[in-house]
């Protein structure tokens, strides 16, 4: 079982960098902790267009919310280490 995967956004032309996106893991009790795309949080600074979503317990799938979408569930392969999710909801395994 894989202890991670990373997480990559693709928003729409006018946010390729999905600024604004909250990622929720949805493992076998619950929802995990929710992660937040943004753009840096301080002066000069900026921050990682990937998230890393830790797997304590098997995911089996992540909840995305894009800015002015609604939440959509996305099934994630057990195997996946690396995986792109786009605007339309289209996970992509990347590794």
């Amino acid at each position: 079982m894989v202890l991670a995967v990373r997480a990559r956004l693709a928003g729409p032309p006018n946010n390729p960098a999905a600024i604004g996106a909250h990622v929720r893991p949805e493992i076998a009790d619950g929802k995990g902790p929710a992660f937040e795309w943004h753009a840096g949080s301080g002066y000069w600074s900026q921050d990682s267009a990937t998230v890393v979503v830790p797997r304590p317990a098997p995911v089996a799938a992540l909840h995305v919310r894009f800015p002015g979408k609604a939440w959509m569930r996305i099934e994630v392969p057990s195997a996946a280490a690396d995986i792109r999710i786009d605007a339309d909801g289209k996970l992509t395994v990347l590794r």
